[in-house]
Protein backbone atom coordinates (compact mmCIF):
# COMPACT_ATOMS: atom_id res chain seq x y z
CA UNK A 1 0.00 0.00 0.00
CA UNK A 2 1.27 3.45 -0.93
CA UNK A 3 1.01 5.84 1.99
CA UNK A 4 0.62 9.60 1.55
CA UNK A 5 1.45 12.33 4.04
CA UNK A 6 0.22 15.89 4.30
CA UNK A 7 2.79 18.64 4.11
CA UNK A 8 2.13 21.82 6.07
CA UNK A 9 3.02 25.45 5.46
CA UNK A 10 5.48 25.19 8.35
CA UNK A 11 7.20 22.20 6.74
CA UNK A 12 7.60 24.01 3.44
CA UNK A 13 8.75 27.27 5.03
CA UNK A 14 11.46 25.28 6.83
CA UNK A 15 12.61 23.67 3.58
CA UNK A 16 12.84 27.05 1.88
CA UNK A 17 14.87 28.53 4.74
CA UNK A 18 17.33 25.62 4.67
CA UNK A 19 17.75 25.53 0.91
CA UNK A 20 18.12 29.31 0.58
CA UNK A 21 21.20 29.07 2.78
CA UNK A 22 22.62 25.81 1.44
CA UNK A 23 21.76 25.36 -2.25
CA UNK A 24 20.23 27.94 -4.62
CA UNK A 25 19.20 25.35 -7.19
CA UNK A 26 17.23 23.43 -4.58
CA UNK A 27 15.70 26.66 -3.26
CA UNK A 28 14.54 27.66 -6.75
CA UNK A 29 13.17 24.19 -7.50
CA UNK A 30 11.14 24.00 -4.30
CA UNK A 31 10.29 27.67 -4.75
CA UNK A 32 8.47 26.93 -8.03
CA UNK A 33 6.67 23.93 -6.58
CA UNK A 34 5.52 25.97 -3.58
CA UNK A 35 4.95 29.33 -5.31
CA UNK A 36 2.39 28.07 -7.82
CA UNK A 37 1.81 24.37 -7.18
CA UNK A 38 3.66 23.15 -10.26
CA UNK A 39 3.67 19.50 -11.19
CA UNK A 40 7.09 17.83 -11.02
CA UNK A 41 7.82 17.74 -14.77
CA UNK A 42 6.40 21.21 -15.38
CA UNK A 43 9.44 22.59 -13.57
CA UNK A 44 12.19 20.20 -14.72
CA UNK A 45 10.86 18.77 -17.99
CA UNK A 46 10.23 15.16 -18.97
CA UNK A 47 7.17 12.95 -18.86
CA UNK A 48 4.06 14.01 -16.95
CA UNK A 49 1.49 11.24 -17.38
CA UNK A 50 2.05 10.88 -21.11
CA UNK A 51 2.84 14.53 -21.80
CA UNK A 52 6.47 15.30 -22.66
CA UNK A 53 7.15 18.72 -21.15
CA UNK A 54 10.13 21.02 -21.78
CA UNK A 55 10.44 22.31 -18.23
CA UNK A 56 11.00 25.95 -17.31
CA UNK A 57 13.18 27.62 -19.94
CA UNK A 58 15.43 30.56 -19.12
CA UNK A 59 14.42 32.43 -22.27
CA UNK A 60 10.77 32.29 -21.17
CA UNK A 61 11.41 34.15 -17.89
CA UNK A 62 10.32 37.79 -17.99
CA UNK A 63 12.72 39.25 -15.44
CA UNK A 64 11.34 42.79 -15.41
CA UNK A 65 7.68 41.84 -15.20
CA UNK A 66 8.15 38.87 -12.87
CA UNK A 67 6.55 35.96 -14.65
CA UNK A 68 7.40 32.98 -16.85
CA UNK A 69 5.71 31.31 -19.81
CA UNK A 70 5.16 27.64 -19.06
CA UNK A 71 4.07 24.49 -20.85
CA UNK A 72 2.08 22.18 -18.63
CA UNK A 73 -0.01 19.05 -18.77
CA UNK A 74 -2.90 19.21 -21.24
CA UNK A 75 -2.29 22.77 -22.38
CA UNK A 76 -3.44 22.45 -26.00
CA UNK A 77 -5.77 25.44 -26.64
CA UNK A 78 -9.31 24.78 -27.77
CA UNK A 79 -11.98 27.35 -28.79
CA UNK A 80 -14.42 26.11 -26.15
CA UNK A 81 -11.88 26.46 -23.31
CA UNK A 82 -10.60 30.05 -23.53
CA UNK A 83 -9.74 30.05 -19.82
CA UNK A 84 -6.64 28.01 -20.63
CA UNK A 85 -4.99 31.33 -21.48
CA UNK A 86 -4.51 31.69 -17.71
CA UNK A 87 -2.41 28.53 -17.76
CA UNK A 88 0.24 29.90 -20.10
CA UNK A 89 1.97 32.21 -17.62
CA UNK A 90 2.71 32.02 -13.93
CA UNK A 91 3.76 34.91 -11.67
CA UNK A 92 7.04 34.56 -9.80
CA UNK A 93 7.19 35.84 -6.23
CA UNK A 94 9.84 38.53 -5.55
CA UNK A 95 12.25 36.51 -3.39
CA UNK A 96 12.12 33.54 -5.76
CA UNK A 97 12.73 35.83 -8.76
CA UNK A 98 15.79 37.34 -7.07
CA UNK A 99 17.31 33.98 -6.13
CA UNK A 100 16.46 32.60 -9.56
CA UNK A 101 18.46 35.39 -11.16
CA UNK A 102 21.43 34.48 -8.93
CA UNK A 103 21.12 30.78 -9.80
CA UNK A 104 20.77 31.28 -13.55
CA UNK A 105 23.71 33.68 -13.64
CA UNK A 106 25.02 34.45 -17.16
CA UNK A 107 22.98 31.72 -18.86
CA UNK A 108 20.47 33.18 -21.33
CA UNK A 109 18.75 30.08 -22.68
CA UNK A 110 18.09 26.42 -21.99
CA UNK A 111 16.44 24.59 -19.13
CA UNK A 112 16.63 26.24 -15.73
CA UNK A 113 16.92 22.85 -14.03
CA UNK A 114 19.19 20.29 -15.64
CA UNK A 115 18.38 17.40 -13.34
CA UNK A 116 16.93 13.91 -13.65
CA UNK A 117 13.26 13.03 -13.22
CA UNK A 118 14.03 11.27 -9.92
CA UNK A 119 16.05 14.12 -8.36
CA UNK A 120 13.04 16.11 -7.01
CA UNK A 121 11.84 12.99 -5.18
CA UNK A 122 15.29 12.39 -3.71
CA UNK A 123 15.54 16.01 -2.59
CA UNK A 124 12.07 15.87 -1.06
CA UNK A 125 13.13 12.85 0.97
CA UNK A 126 16.36 14.55 2.02
CA UNK A 127 14.78 17.75 3.28
CA UNK A 128 11.72 16.06 4.79
CA UNK A 129 14.09 13.97 6.84
CA UNK A 130 16.16 17.04 7.81
CA UNK A 131 13.12 18.88 9.21
CA UNK A 132 12.00 15.89 11.23
CA UNK A 133 9.12 14.40 9.22
CA UNK A 134 8.94 10.85 10.54
CA UNK A 135 7.43 9.42 7.34
CA UNK A 136 9.93 11.29 5.15
CA UNK A 137 10.01 8.45 2.61
CA UNK A 138 6.33 9.14 1.82
CA UNK A 139 7.05 12.76 0.86
CA UNK A 140 7.22 13.65 -2.83
CA UNK A 141 6.82 16.85 -4.87
CA UNK A 142 3.20 16.24 -5.83
CA UNK A 143 2.27 16.48 -2.15
CA UNK A 144 3.31 20.14 -2.41
CA UNK A 145 0.69 20.56 -5.14
CA UNK A 146 -1.90 19.00 -2.83
CA UNK A 147 -0.88 21.46 -0.11
CA UNK A 148 -1.23 24.33 -2.61
CA UNK A 149 -4.76 23.15 -3.51
CA UNK A 150 -5.61 23.08 0.18
CA UNK A 151 -4.45 26.57 1.09
CA UNK A 152 -6.23 28.03 -1.94
CA UNK A 153 -9.49 26.14 -1.45
CA UNK A 154 -9.72 27.44 2.14
CA UNK A 155 -9.91 30.97 0.72
CA UNK A 156 -12.84 30.41 -1.65
CA UNK A 157 -15.26 33.26 -1.01
CA UNK A 158 -12.75 35.13 1.15
CA UNK A 159 -11.84 38.69 0.07
CA UNK A 160 -8.33 38.94 -1.40
CA UNK A 161 -7.09 42.29 -2.71
CA UNK A 162 -10.56 43.76 -2.59
CA UNK A 163 -12.70 40.96 -3.98
CA UNK A 164 -13.64 37.41 -2.95
CA UNK A 165 -11.73 34.52 -4.49
CA UNK A 166 -14.23 32.87 -6.83
CA UNK A 167 -14.35 29.40 -8.35
CA UNK A 168 -13.19 30.51 -11.79
CA UNK A 169 -10.09 32.16 -10.33
CA UNK A 170 -9.46 29.09 -8.17
CA UNK A 171 -9.59 26.74 -11.16
CA UNK A 172 -7.34 29.03 -13.22
CA UNK A 173 -4.68 29.23 -10.49
CA UNK A 174 -4.82 25.49 -9.92
CA UNK A 175 -4.70 24.96 -13.70
CA UNK A 176 -7.57 22.51 -13.71
CA UNK A 177 -10.25 22.53 -16.40
CA UNK A 178 -13.30 24.61 -15.55
CA UNK A 179 -15.55 21.92 -17.08
CA UNK A 180 -17.18 21.02 -13.72
CA UNK A 181 -18.37 24.64 -13.44
CA UNK A 182 -20.71 24.17 -16.40
CA UNK A 183 -21.35 25.91 -19.71
CA UNK A 184 -21.00 29.38 -18.18
CA UNK A 185 -17.28 28.71 -17.66
CA UNK A 186 -16.48 29.45 -21.31
CA UNK A 187 -17.98 32.94 -21.02
CA UNK A 188 -16.01 34.03 -17.97
CA UNK A 189 -12.63 35.46 -19.09
CA UNK A 190 -9.36 33.88 -18.00
CA UNK A 191 -8.07 35.33 -14.74
CA UNK A 192 -5.48 38.05 -15.53
CA UNK A 193 -1.87 37.58 -14.47
CA UNK A 194 -1.90 40.51 -12.03
CA UNK A 195 -4.99 39.18 -10.26
CA UNK A 196 -3.44 35.72 -9.98
CA UNK A 197 -0.25 37.29 -8.65
CA UNK A 198 -2.17 39.24 -6.00
CA UNK A 199 -4.07 36.14 -4.88
CA UNK A 200 -1.02 33.88 -4.65
CA UNK A 201 1.25 36.38 -2.91
CA UNK A 202 -1.45 37.29 -0.38
CA UNK A 203 -2.15 33.66 0.47
CA UNK A 204 1.53 32.68 0.70
CA UNK A 205 2.15 35.64 2.97
CA UNK A 206 -0.71 34.61 5.25
CA UNK A 207 0.72 31.08 5.36
CA UNK A 208 4.18 32.33 6.39
CA UNK A 209 5.90 31.18 3.20
CA UNK A 210 9.10 33.22 2.69
CA UNK A 211 8.77 33.91 -1.04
Amino acid sequence: MKHEIDLTSHHLAQILKITEKENLEHFCLFGFYIDYGLRRAEAIGGDQKGNHLPGIMIEDIKWNDGYVWITGKGYAPTPDKPWRKAWESIPISPVLLSRLREFVGPRSSGKVFQISHQTPNNLMHKYARMIGIEDWSCAHPHRIRHWFHGIMSKRLGVPISGQPLNQFEFYDIERHDRTPLGVIARYVPATPLDRRRAIVQTVLGEEGIPL
